[in-house]
């Protein structure tokens, strides 16, 4: 049988699979549009690096206050992860038999009654019934979304830089030195969740509610959170500092 730590590890290693699959096709995708579609690079690069452009108001005010960039980095990833790592406490939310447990309002929410029609064409989620756990099973699941949308992103910033800076190593090197402690970091704040979701998968396939409800409890209680934080924490940190100072560095010296 195998442990929390077993499901772990193995949805760790999923989510670093599909991250450079989706870089890879982003990567291709990129290349295609600029090639092909003759849509121009920057607007690429632009709509990839979207989601980051929210916290560059953040950064700035940050820097002028005379805070290190790395730690700013640092900052707001780890919030990233640490949401991302909370999935396993708030899975218990859609529990239909705690939903008028405190706080019943948000309980409601969760749960809901209404079939969401749209999960339906998620992976796995047409051969669940109950809605709770067709439910659960993409809320575990978020954290694999995430991280191909990431690995996609970070495939259109390397072909599109490619364009703009006219170097593929230029491009590449960008997000090379912070992406190889980065990503991992991610994965196992990721993995928290997910590994939750693999555990699950064939007992909301047989839409054994509780079973499903009692193994994620007993699956969060027995992940070493603690430990998982701060290796995500330090590894980030780490990123942080190297994406700051020494990837620019590094692109100087191409």
């Amino acid at each position: 049988m195998k442990t929390a730590q077993s499901y772990l590890y193995t949805a760790w290693k999923r989510l670093i699979a599909a991250y450079l699959l989706a870089a890879l096709i982003g990567l291709a995708t990129g290349t295609l549009l600029v090639n092909v579609g003759n849509v121009p690079p920057e607007r690429i690069f632009e709509a990839s690096t979207k989601r980051l452009s929210y916290a560059l108001p953040a950064f700035d005010r940050g820097t002028r206050h005379g805070i290190d960039m790395g730690i700013l980095l640092f900052a707001w990833n780890s919030l990233g992860a640490m949401v991302t790592m909370s999935f396993i406490y708030t899975a218990a939310l859609f529990d239909p038999d705690h939903r008028q447990a405190s706080p019943r309002w948000l309980r409601k929410v969760f749960c809901g009654k209404t079939r969401m029609k749209l999960l339906c064409y998620l992976p796995g989620c047409a051969q669940i019934e109950a809605e709770s756990l067709r439910r659960l099973y993409v809320w575990v699941m978020v954290p694999l979304l995430g991280i191909l949308l990431l690995g996609v992103e970070s495939g259109l910033q390397v072909s599109t830089a490619t364009y703009i800076f006219g170097s593929f190593r230029t491009a590449f090197i960008a997000l090379l030195p912070h992406g190889l402690i980065e990503i991992p970091a991610f994965s196992l704040a990721g993995a928290v969740a997910y590994s939750a979701h693999l555990q699950m998968a064939a007992r909301a396939r047989n839409n054994q509610i509780r079973m499903v409800f009692q193994q994620m409890a007993t699956h969060r209680r027995t992940l070493p959170i603690k430990t998982i934080a701060l290796s995500v924490i330090g590894g980030l940190l780490v990123a942080g500092l190297v994406e700051a100072h020494i990837t620019p560095w590094l692109m100087q010296m191409v």
